[in-house]
């Protein structure tokens, strides 16, 4: 009986070419002496955990060297398969994953055995079925739409970068920066950033829409246009009513476009501001607009034409809301008092600075938001900067 002693180096080349001629396609890593699985799962960007399971390792503690090792992160070509893998990052859910690779969450519980398809361990790396490409990704795929986030913030961190924040999530920088009013590329750590599209605010681009509007019990064309800066004639005209005293419960009405679709007003002019957009408020607020300093006094005018509402807050203190035709408004807080109110033109005084509301005792300003008609805040950073 003879015994063949295979040397430690020709034994990595016959498991090296088992490997392969089992069609994995991958990164290959024979084991040296001293190496442990943590080295590996380290230098690779991934976990222990996956390391056994591509290589059916018993235990985990004990690899033998000259053993040679599939690393996760370069592909498989088993059974025709286009799959690619994604490594779970704290926050991820199977919904968002699969939205932002085109797939379904079903699938990706029947491709990775997924017990519970509410429970993903940051740090595991899923198969994703049925993607176009072949190679391996820790982000998903660049999608302009946000899909699955809507609604959805990330806190930025020290040393984040927008093109980092938006590679995590499978958008694009351009999308982030537009939803967000981000003009430099500038972000700031805390800032609670928008991860979906929330509208275009009027007067960002092109002229202004008309939009639909239904009678209500008790309504009348002089509160209507009222509500949205427009008048009776031309909600009449739009709408060819002969009689102005006569309109129907449940009509539907054109209001045309007008007090939201021009150029916007600087609402302080002189102001000192920056985009401090999103910045953590307390009670787990996010600030939605940008506050303007200036000296208490100055006058406050409406950014667009539209009807002016005077409102009392013990947050937001004396503040203005300047109602525009597309359905949203400014909205302006602490004023140390009012100006005109009711109906007025773009440029009309509305109010003057102070530091009402919580900000009592602060350097005087502005707090300046936009919503849309939804109720969403919209960031007039940009709108803002061009105006003043």
């Amino acid at each position: 009986m003879f015994v063949i002693r295979v040397s430690t180096r020709l034994r990595a080349v016959v498991l090296s070419a088992l490997v392969f001629a089992s069609g994995f396609a991958g990164t290959t890593h024979e084991v040296q002496p001293g190496d442990t699985l943590s080295d590996y799962a380290r230098r690779h960007k991934t976990t222990v955990a996956e390391l056994v399971r591509i290589n059916g390792i018993r235990n985990p503690n004990h690899i033998v060297v000259g053993t040679v090792l599939k690393m996760p992160g370069s592909g498989s070509t088993d059974s025709g398969s286009t799959s690619t893998t994604y490594r779970v990052r704290p926050g991820d859910t199977l919904g968002r994953i699969a939205a932002a690779h085109g797939t379904t969450i079903s699938a990706l519980v029947q491709a990775n055995g997924i017990s519970n398809k509410n429970l993903i361990i940051a740090g595991r790396t899923l198969k994703v079925p049925g993607s176009s490409s072949g190679s391996s990704s820790s982000t998903p795929a660049p999608s302009s739409g946000g899909p699955g986030l809507a609604g959805q913030r990330h806190t930025v961190s020290s040393g984040e970068s927008l093109g980092s924040i938006a590679a995590r999530y499978g958008l694009s920088s351009r999308d982030l920066a537009t939803w967000n009013g981000i003009t430099d590329g500038r972000i700031y750590a805390t800032t609670r950033l928008l991860l979906h599209n929330p509208g275009a605010l009027p007067g960002s681009g092109g002229g202004g829409k008309a939009i639909s509007h239904t009678v209500a019990a008790g309504e009348s064309l002089a509160t209507i246009a009222s509500r949205y800066g427009s008048s009776i004639a031309k909600i009449a005209g739009a709408n060819g009513i002969s009689n102005p005293n006569y309109i129907r419960v449940g009509q539907k009405l054109t209001i045309p476009g007008g007090g939201g679709s021009g150029a916007i007003r600087c609402p302080i002019p002189g102001a000192t501001f920056f985009n401090d957009w999103a910045f953590p408020r307390s009670g787990g607020r996010s600030h939605a607009g940008n506050d303007l300093f200036a000296s208490r006094g100055t006058p406050v005018h409406a950014p667009v034409s539209g009807r002016v509402e005077q409102v009392n807050g013990s947050i937001s203190g004396r503040a203005i809301r300047v109602h525009d035709s597309s359905g949203g408004y400014w909205y302006v807080a602490h004023l140390d008092r009012f100006g005109k109110s009711g109906n007025v033109s773009a440029g009309d005084v509305v109010g003057y600075v102070g530091d009402s509301g919580n900000a009592r005792g602060s350097r005087p300003h502005g707090h300046t938001e936009y919503r849309s008609s939804s109720g969403v805040a919209l960031n007039p950073y940009p709108i803002l900067r061009a105006a003043c």
